[in-house]
Formats: structure tokens, C-alpha cells, sequence
């Protein structure tokens, strides 16, 4: 499996979604569709900005290295399964498989939908979020 847009992420992150990849959206492709997950079209990863570019917001969680952007998965079958519209109910059915577990992998999960800049993409994050740093976002 690889990540073509060869992302920069930290250390930490990469951790993370290394083994939600290989415990989640691996195997649920393979019992779900059929076939192995090849590569996975994410964007950059790192970014330094602000949240949603807008002036004077918080350091986006992209700017510390701690967030990346699903944008499409691509199976060994050369299917090419997109975040924003999946083909058949199956792969709306492991859209929604890797979606939901992706709320209890990250402390954000956005989109697509959940607002203008996750349209097309899945956003998903592990900072920190309240002063406990155990809440979560799941849009």
C-alpha cells in the first residue's frame, strides 16, 4: 500500500494512521470490496497555516504535521474509490465502515460535506482538543 502524494507528517501521526490503515482500511477493503488497497491519495499532510486559511484562526492541526486529507483510495483492481462519491452500495457501504472507525482513531474527523473545505475529503487529526484534550470531532 502507498501513499503517492508521499505526505509529511509527524512522527506521531504517522504512527496513528500507519495502523489504522493496516487494521482498518486494509482489511475492510479486502472483506468488503474484494481486493487490496494499493495506495491512498491524501494532499500534502504538512501545511503552515491557519484552520481553513482563515486570518487570524487557530495553527491548523496541518501545520504541526498532525492531520492529512483522504481524498481517494485506489485497489489493486484499479478501482478508484472516491471520498467525496462512492460508485455502488458496496463502496458506500466501506466509505461508511472507514469513516466510522476513523471517530475512534482520530480526535477530528471531517467531511465530506461536513463544510466547504472537506467537500471532497476526509480530514482526519490526532490534536488535542479542550482542557481535558479528550474531546473529540466527528462531522
Amino acid at each position: 500500500m502507498s501513499l503517492p502524494d508521499r505526505p509529511l507528517i509527524a512522527c506521531e501521526f504517522a504512527a496513528v494512521l500507519a495502523d489504522y490503515v493496516r487494521l482498518v482500511v486494509a482489511p475492510l477493503g479486502q472483506a468488503t470490496l474484494h481486493a487490496k488497497v494499493a495506495a491512498i491519495e491524501t494532499g500534502p499532510g504538512y501545511d503552515c497555516r491557519t484552520q481553513d486559511r482563515i486570518a487570524g484562526a487557530k495553527i491548523s492541526a496541518h501545520a504541526k504535521g498532525l492531520a492529512i486529507d483522504f481524498m481517494a483510495i485506489t485497489l489493486a483492481d484499479k478501482r478508484r474509490i472516491l471520498v467525496e462519491r462512492q460508485t455502488g452500495a458496496d463502496e458506500a457501504s466501506y466509505f461508511r465502515a472507514i469513516r466510522t472507525a476513523a471517530c475512534g482513531w482520530f480526535t477530528t474527523v471531517l467531511g465530506p460535506g461536513a463544510d466547504a473545505f472537506h467537500a471532497n475529503n476526509m480530514h482526519l487529526d490526532i490534536e488535542q482538543h479542550g482542557s481535558s484534550a479528550s474531546y473529540r470531532i466527528c462531522q
